[in-house]
């Protein structure tokens, strides 16, 4: 069952933010790199976006949100996300909010403002 992947408007501002600041940090290069990391890891939810765990934060809300990890260690980020069947022969991925794993937590609240906000505006 191959998804189709839509990126929320609040994910790619975060994106941009995570990437210009390691470019500040470091160089131009490892900014592109990390970016195109990010968006391969992003791409294999195309393929089984269920394989990911339902993300704690989604608890109080009416909607799953999962969430995918990428990167390792101290320089893991949080991809979360919700999966929309439309049909036995698949569906669309909607990639909500992108976060550091040692910032706090994303709360329910955040992530229900996230979801109403880019309600019926993917890109």
């Amino acid at each position: 069952m191959a998804f189709r992947i839509e990126v929320e408007p609040q994910a790619f501002e975060d994106l941009d933010t995570i990437t210009a600041y390691i470019v500040e940090q470091s160089r131009v290069e490892v900014g592109e790199s990390w970016f195109r990391g990010i968006m391969r890891t992003i791409r294999s939810l195309q393929e089984m976006p269920a394989r990911c765990p339902v993300a704690a934060e989604s608890k109080e809300l009416d909607q799953e949100v999962r969430l995918l990890l990428h990167g390792r260690k101290n320089r893991a980020y949080k991809i979360y996300f919700t999966i929309q069947y439309e049909s036995p022969a698949g569906g669309a991925v909607r990639v909500l909010h992108v976060r550091h794993w040692a910032r706090e937590a994303v709360s329910a609240y955040e992530l229900r403002k996230i979801m109403d906000e880019s309600a019926g505006d993917p890109i």
